[in-house]
């Protein structure tokens, strides 16, 4: 019973740390948003981490001393940054640990996925225990698969629980949607009424039953409820007439963030990118300058650096496994 209550407090902990720096990125970012949904803050906090992680990696090992910094740096984040957004930032904390104990149990009674011990843990264990390696690719096949998740998953790596919170990434990920979802449909006046609540209702159904253990939780079911968030903004351009320019702007800038993201946990998901150019062909020029500003592309060009440096670190391919992209002629380590 007392490692349950150990367990269940780390994983607030850890949730709170994610929101810290959340509300960070959207500082640095200069996000214009009145009201922030602490779900569409939580996926930030993961995106922005994310990003450091991969960075931090280069120079050492995710090991305990690295890890409870990070944590440690996200909470106080989160108590100096979250009251200039947020007004009601208690009370909608309570509403979000709520959530997480409801769904605490379905995270205890799961297994884990069947290709957790094959790569999942691997990376992510290499992640804890080793800085960067160049040619891991050519001991394992897991480790040619390289995807932000494992290095989300290395951060959790703490004394006392080791590894065993490394599946606690994918939950709060889960967390994070069930709330949003809820804030979107039930706090959030400004949604679209039609298309947009329709689609979101659907991808709230659709997560809860289909994805109900964690089983199914592999490398792809973070990136496909990143997806679904990015297909909501991606609606709630086309089809909210409420919405005024700035907002229209800045659901633009989150549509971005989100489409990289996905990439970087899935690669393969950089087709739903698709939606986001038919957009940005229709936009004004001068709407255009105003999404693309300095400090907003310092936090989101480092993403797409992370996926093709972290691939060709592993397997010397700057996109594996496409062939015309590996380097084996100037790298021996490197695949063929």
């Amino acid at each position: 019973m007392q490692e349950l209550i150990y367990f269940f407090l780390i994983s607030v902990l850890i949730m709170m740390s994610v929101l810290g720096y959340g509300y960070l990125f959207i500082k640095i970012a200069n996000f214009k948003i009145e009201k922030f949904n602490l779900g569409l803050v939580g996926f930030l906090g993961l995106f922005f981490l994310s990003i450091i992680a991969s960075y931090s990696h280069i120079l050492m090992p995710h090991g305990y001393m690295h890890n409870i910094i990070i944590i440690i740096t996200g909470v106080l984040s989160l108590y100096f940054f979250s009251k200039k957004f947020d007004s009601n930032i208690t009370s909608n904390l309570k509403y979000l640990i709520l959530i997480l104990s409801l769904l605490f149990i379905s995270l205890l009674i799961s297994k884990t996925n069947e290709d957790f011990p094959y790569y999942h843990l691997p990376n992510s264990l290499q992640f804890a225990e080793q800085k960067l390696q160049f040619g891991l690719g050519n001991l394992n096949h897991g480790f040619k698969h390289i995807s932000s998740i494992f290095m989300l998953m290395s951060i959790n790596y703490l004394p006392y629980f080791e590894y065993y919170l490394f599946n606690l990434t994918n939950f709060i990920f889960f967390v994070f949607l069930i709330y949003f979802i809820i804030y979107e449909i039930y706090i959030n006046k400004e949604v679209n009424h039609n298309i947009s609540r329709i689609f979101i209702s659907l991808i709230l159904i659709l997560f809860l039953t289909k994805f109900s253990r964690l089983a199914e939780y592999g490398s792809d079911i973070s990136a496909q409820i990143i997806i679904a968030i990015y297909l909501y903004f991606i609606l709630e351009i086309l089809f909210n007439n409420s919405l005024n320019s700035k907002e229209s702007g800045q659901y633009l800038k989150l549509s971005i963030i989100f489409i990289i993201f996905a990439s970087t946990l899935k690669f393969i998901l950089v087709i739903y990118s698709i939606f986001l150019i038919m957009i940005l062909f229709q936009i004004k020029k001068e709407f255009f300058r105003q999404i693309i500003k300095f400090n907003y592309l310092v936090l989101t060009i480092p993403a797409i650096i992370f996926y093709i440096f972290f691939n060709f670190a592993s397997t010397g391919c700057l996109l594996y496994p496409v062939e015309k992209t590996c380097l084996n002629d100037h790298f021996k380590w490197a695949l063929s």
